[in-house]
């Protein structure tokens, strides 16, 4: 594991080569939100999901494989953000799953807190005291991507074919619940990652939730089959 000015270092670097990609990818997750809140289903799942594949593929690139050479493990990690964009890119067009806005209730107030939490990475680096090239901004960084495309994630629960969003949510809470606790938060102080594990802890949640969902809907399917007067006497 580096030690802590060098691990920050390795981000420091990475902010300067790329400047100023970081503030065209903020934009485009804020062009994602503006896009989910404001336009058909269709067109703005299709935005999100070729944003995610596009953002997920630069950092697996060019933070992994090009610029983050010195960090542990760097081939792997490389690995799942590449996989993670394949991911993406696939339900472009296949469309297994769908986001959508849940209407109203305590859903809908948290899912709204955690987008302002994501978008607000750089403002809590501001009150950390940190200086511009130790921001770590949703679009270039893994982490606050994570989150971003969780509360999204957590927005669904495709009812029929689930391999390729339980796959994709194995692998975004994968890196989203562990790494805050066993590193960024004690090794190296990135309480940014805090947001991260509040979404990945979220998003877990209503993965659970909505699995039990539907697990009872189908049970509820099947005796309403079963009993079915109507059924039975088309089978005699």
């Amino acid at each position: 594991m580096l030690p802590t000015n060098e691990w920050w270092a390795v981000l420091q670097n990475y902010n300067l080569t790329i400047f100023p990609t970081q503030i065209v990818f903020y934009l485009l997750a804020v062009a994602m939100l503006v896009v989910f809140f404001t336009q058909q289903e269709t067109i703005a799942n299709r935005v999100i999901k070729g944003g995610f594949a596009l953002a997920f593929g630069w950092i697996g690139v060019g933070f992994f494989l090009l610029l983050g050479q010195e960090l542990p493990t760097y081939k792997q990690q490389a690995f799942l953000f590449i996989a993670l964009s394949v991911l993406f890119a696939i339900d472009f067009f296949t469309n297994t799953y769908r986001f959508s806005m849940p209407r109203a209730g305590w859903r809908k107030k948290l899912t709204l807190a955690g987008f302002g939490l994501v978008m607000a990475y750089p403002l809590l680096a501001i009150i950390l005291g940190r200086s511009a090239s130790q921001f770590i901004i949703p679009g270039t960084f893994p982490c606050p991507n994570v989150a971003l495309a969780l509360i999204f994630m957590a927005t669904t629960f495709p009812a029929k074919h689930r391999w390729l969003y339980l796959v994709t949510m194995g692998l975004l809470l994968l890196w989203a619940i562990p790494f805050p606790i066993m590193i960024q938060l004690p090794k190296y102080g990135v309480y940014e990652d805090g947001i991260m594990l509040l979404m990945g802890l979220y998003s877990l949640g209503m993965l659970i939730k909505n699995w039990k969902l539907i697990g009872k809907q189908n049970r509820f399917n099947a005796d309403s089959a079963n009993t079915n007067p109507f059924r039975s006497e088309s089978k005699q």
